[in-house]
């Protein structure tokens, strides 16, 4: 038994045509595929070199903070250790004594311009008291209710203190008098 398939021409050449054009898709797909493998493989080999990059230094920077702790504790880091370690386990020390130095140049400055600002006002009422003693006046005092005097004018904030003679004294009762 014999069997034949009559197909017409056409059909076939279309057959023909729709392989040629999957053939050329499943072509494209596996270069594309093999492109996308080969990228893979680079990718995932620089990715292990920096892994291993970073587990080359794990250790350094367990000691470097080993270091620092017992730096910041007070102990000194050991003088056979790594350049690197010794160095960073001394900055702490360091930034500390520059910390230092830096806050008392600056109470040396702020010490000197607040002693150059008393002296500037100083030298300035003693001129306007010596030359111009007219222009020299107290200024008015008030009580306070708490027996402190403030002063009125641009320095109203200053307190003056206690003035004795607005102390309120008891008089004492002699032991013979009645009264």
């Amino acid at each position: 038994m014999e069997l034949v398939l009559v197909a017409s021409p056409i059909l076939v050449m279309w057959g023909q045509i729709a392989a040629i054009v999957i053939c050329v898709f499943v072509l494209i797909f596996v270069l594309l595929a093999v492109a996308f493998n080969v990228l893979m493989a680079f990718a995932m080999t620089w990715v292990r070199e920096k892994v291993d990059l970073i587990k080359m230094l794990r250790p350094t920077v367990e000691s470097i903070n080993k270091a620092s702790e017992s730096v910041s504790q007070g102990v000194a880091p050991i003088a056979n250790e790594n350049a690197i370690v010794r160095t960073v386990a001394s900055l702490p020390t360091k930034i500390h004594a520059v910390d230092k130095k830096v806050e008392q140049s600056t109470d040396r400055v702020a010490n000197a311009v607040i002693e150059f600002r008393a002296r500037t006002v100083q030298v300035q009422t003693v001129v306007k008291a010596f030359l111009l003693p007219g222009l020299m006046r107290r200024k008015p005092a008030i009580a306070a209710a708490d027996g402190v005097l403030e002063v009125k004018g641009p320095d109203s904030w200053r307190v003056i203190g206690e003035r004795s003679s607005q102390r309120v004294e008891e008089p004492v009762a002699s032991a013979g008098s009645t009264e």
